[in-house]
């Protein structure tokens, strides 16, 4: 990926916060949202970020560090969207 970062960020809509992921790999970036995407509920927004602190929109973000762990939380998410 050289020195772009790319974000995972999911979000309920209409609330404030979200979780966020600093994808390791090319591989996860081109793969990581369309698992979200398979798993979404009708609340979630699933979106692909590169500066996650020009968002405002998003605030305040809450980073998680591991791939499967994000994926938990926002699997934990769509049962309260």
């Amino acid at each position: 990926m050289g020195d772009k970062k790319i974000y995972i960020v999911a979000k309920i809509f209409d609330q404030q916060g979200c979780l966020a992921y600093l994808c390791k790999t090319p591989n996860e970036a081109r793969c990581l949202p369309g698992t979200l995407e398979a798993l979404r509920a009708d609340g979630v927004q699933i979106v692909i970020l590169d500066s996650p602190e020009i968002y405002s929109e998003y605030a305040p973000y809450t980073y998680i560090e591991d791939m499967k762990e994000f994926i938990d939380k926002v699997a934990q998410m769509n049962r309260v969207a």
